[in-house]
């Protein structure tokens, strides 16, 4: 039952409760002791003013005689009119209260030397607060608010992003865990931290991270997943099975649950309930595809003004939408939404048209206003229905933006023997990827000449290629392949990072010119 599942991952990441800051602590009574100090002073500044306001004279000029005089006409004013013990019951209540909450004093001293101690020491520490508390009164020296940040979390996971591009892992980790100093309550800031994680082979931080996010939310679904990714790899099937169960029970339509689930059983040798899982998976993805296709011949046919799809047609696609199960909308009552893990671009490559390659950085510069123009125009030209994937191809994507490699390879080993999937560019772009994560070029290479020769216009080829070279040390043959994937009309998913590499080489290269100046703004936007 789902009611039982979530009990169980109650008892395997329990609810930590937030501690209430005490607002009657040490803090509020030397706050308290402050605010006394204040308003005595302004008191006896009022009585000062009464009793010399008919001498005028400049505070440089003033002679320190008619000071002290003035001081002790003052005390003696105080003193005749009762004011001054006055003021010493306004102190008292504050002093006792920091002797009870900041010296945790409540009893007597039995011996009068340690009073004596502690009279002194308490004596200095209210002189000190006294002295700081007049300074704020006297003297208006309060800087000025600190400007705010100019940064927010998400141009800090962009920042963190390009480290870890450029293998910088410990600049890396500052950003995310600046990002969590920011914002501690957000699901998708712990979720990037734990992937950084999973990237460096940190599993026990990285299970401390999806922990954190699945006590934000008990009903995250890909909190639950990476929860249960995690406890597989740290050797614990009995919790991964909990977890990814639960998955299922939070998100009963999400195919991706489904599919993960039936690679646990597979791994797990229960191959009856890894038959059910992707049955079920299977099923709901082409439901899901069923309703894509209706919806985008609906759009196409208001789009194009044609008679054949009309209101109807656009009325029908949009019940089917609202009665077919979707990955991102749970419908069960512990359902609800859930936010996508931010990490890298996961759009679908489209149709490429060929353009003519730049042989220098000078040809791309006088070409690159051209090419936006055909970019743009292209954009309404090349937005085919996407292509059917399989489920396995679909939980590859994640397990691969997740930085689960360890799973990523098994479910492309299904893709292989599915009836919608096959060796395709796709599926070698992810092998390349799987390898490239493992510095194990050669297979990179064999992988992206398989998907070369399926798709040679396809932008991420050409990055993947550049990568490999660039981390090989092959500068001058990824500059080639990066000018390569930015001349083509679709963009590489990941064309962040070709700016920053390719912008590296320039700088490297002495080539500091127009174009580098023009790599560096593309990259900022």
């Amino acid at each position: 039952m789902a009611e039982e599942m979530a009990l169980r991952v109650k008892e395997l990441v329990p609810s930590r409760p937030q501690i209430g800051r005490r607002t009657a602590g040490a803090e509020k009574a030397v706050a308290d002791y402050h605010s006394q100090v204040t308003s005595i002073t302004s008191a006896i500044l009022d009585e000062y003013c009464q009793l010399f306001e008919q001498q005028e004279s400049s505070a440089i000029d003033v002679d320190p005689q008619v000071l002290e005089e003035q001081k002790c006409q003052l005390n003696y004013e105080l003193n005749c009119s009762g004011k001054y013990f006055a003021f010493k019951e306004q102190l008292k209540h504050s002093v006792v209260k920091i002797v009870r909450e900041k010296y945790l004093k409540t009893t007597a001293f039995e011996d009068r030397d340690q009073l004596q101690t502690f009279l002194s020491e308490l004596y200095i520490y209210l002189v000190d607060q006294m002295h700081i508390a007049l300074n704020k009164t006297l003297f208006d020296d309060r800087e000025e608010a600190a400007p705010p940040p100019m940064t927010d979390t998400e141009l800090l996971l962009r920042f963190a992003k390009e480290a870890e591009t450029m293998e910088d892992y410990n600049l890396a980790e500052m950003y995310y865990q600046e990002r969590l100093a920011r914002e501690r309550q957000r699901c998708d800031h712990w979720l990037d931290y734990g992937c950084f994680k999973l990237l460096v082979g940190d599993y026990i931080k990285a299970q401390e991270c999806f922990h954190e996010a699945l006590v934000l939310n008990r009903e995250h679904l890909h909190s639950l997943l990476l929860c249960g990714i995690v406890a597989l790899i740290m050797d614990n099937p009995e919790d991964a099975e909990v977890f990814f169960e639960d998955a299922t029970c939070v998100a009963p339509t999400s195919a991706l649950a489904w599919t993960v689930l039936g690679l646990f059983y597979e791994i797990q040798g229960n191959d009856i309930r890894m038959e059910m899982a992707f049955s079920e998976a299977g099923k709901l993805h082409q439901v899901a595809l069923t309703v894509d296709r209706a919806r985008e011949r609906a759009e196409s046919g208001v789009l194009s003004g044609g008679k054949t799809t009309g209101a109807g047609g656009s009325e029908n696609a949009s019940k089917a939408g609202m009665a077919a199960p979707d990955d991102s909308v749970p419908t069960t009552p512990r359902a609800q939404s859930r936010s996508e893990v931010p990490s890298r671009s996961n759009r679908p490559p489209r149709e490429k048209t060929p353009r003519t390659v730049p042989k220098s950085a000078s040809s791309v510069v006088s070409k690159s206003k051209a090419g936006s123009d055909r970019r743009a125009d292209a954009s309404a030209d090349h937005n085919p229905s996407p292509a059917a994937t399989s489920i396995y191809m679909e939980a590859a994507k994640f397990l691969a933006q997740v930085n689960a490699t360890q799973f990523v390879q098994r479910a492309l080993s299904h893709d292989l023997l599915s009836p919608d999937g096959g060796p395709g560019c796709q599926y070698h772009l992810l092998c390349a990827q799987v390898h490239l994560q493992r510095k194990e070029f050669d297979a990179a290479n064999e992988n992206l000449q398989e998907a070369s020769q399926i798709d040679h216009q396809n932008p991420d080829v050409w990055a993947l290629t550049g990568h490999v070279r660039y981390m090989s040390g092959r500068k001058g043959e990824a500059r080639q392949c990066y000018e390569h994937a930015l001349s083509l009309v679709a963009d590489a998913s990941e064309i962040h990072s070709i700016y920053l590499r390719l912008g590296s080489i320039y700088l490297q290269e002495g080539e500091v010119g127009d174009f580098t100046s023009r790599i560096v703004s593309a990259a900022l936007k």
